[in-house]
């Protein structure tokens, strides 16, 4: 971006962008709003109207539950379960997390070691609980805004305290399926043998706390590799609750024949 000559920005611009389909069109006006206060541009209009009509195309888009281009090119054959299915080949494959498990101890491990039973745990965890990149954030004792802990049951959770949408829903807390729980308690071992930074990923190269935006490179090199499907957390989101999409559209028919918004549907379930 041109330090200081903001002429870029212009309708031309705009009129390209607006060419683009719903998705693009969206990152494109946000990225351009975002320029153009960058440049002090307080007075813009034009910017602003367009992150306006590209968040109402792509919400119109969405609402069609219609794929996109990108999604399409990207979709597994078997859609959200392909993920479990990957979560399987990294641990049974030969050279893989079992082997590793099985040939010692945690303080003998390599950082190779450590990351491949990091990128089999990512990818299961994202296969059974499609949250945003925030598990990159994650510590591995209660301390801070997003941590992993122990219920009084004994069940592992994971906390988020921090994240996109925090302000309209409040913090994330829930109990981690079991096969995830399963598979931290073989991990952890190995991240409190090997590190010292207190954050549950780590780089292999440097063996320092993992970012989120490695974290998103790793799963997308690994489901490109492996399943031929470019996969980020927002792809995943999309196959996870696409998996869901028939109880989602009974409940959401359900909902609008009793003219219940989602908190009291849910006070009117009895068991």
């Amino acid at each position: 971006m041109p330090d200081s000559d903001s002429s870029w920005l212009d309708g031309a611009l705009l009129a390209t962008i607006k060419l683009e389909g719903p998705g693009r069109f969206k990152r494109f006006a946000i990225a351009g709003r975002k320029a153009v206060q960058a440049y002090g541009l307080t007075q813009d209009v034009q910017w602003a109207q367009a992150v306006v009509d590209a968040t109402v195309r792509y919400e119109s888009f969405r609402n069609q539950q219609k794929k996109t281009d990108r999604e399409a090119e990207n979709w597994p054959e078997d859609g959200y379960a392909a993920l479990r299915r990957l979560a399987n080949t990294l641990y049974e494959e030969p050279g893989g997390t079992r082997s590793i498990l099985e040939a010692g101890m945690p303080e003998n491990a390599t950082a190779s070691d450590l990351y491949n039973i990091q990128r089999h745990f990512v990818i299961l965890f994202y296969a059974w609980h499609a949250l945003r990149g925030d598990l990159a954030e994650a510590r591995i004792e209660p301390k801070g805004q997003n941590y992993i802990y122990e219920n009084q049951s004994g069940k592992w959770c994971l906390h988020i305290g921090t994240h996109k949408t925090v302000k309209s829903h409040g913090a994330i807390d829930f109990e981690l399926a079991q096969p995830v729980a399963e598979a931290l308690e073989l991990f952890l071992p190995y991240v409190r043998a090997l590190t010292s930074h207190g954050f549950l990923l780590s780089t292999m190269r440097t063996g320092r706390r993992m970012n989120r935006r490695d974290m998103l490179k790793m799963i997308r090199k690994v489901t490109k590799e492996r399943l031929g499907c470019n996969l980020g957390v927002q792809m995943i989101r999309v196959l996870r609750v696409s998996a869901a999409a028939e109880q989602i559209n009974e409940t959401t028919e359900l909902r609008r024949q009793m003219a219940h918004g989602a908190a009291t549907q849910f006070q009117y379930v009895s068991k």
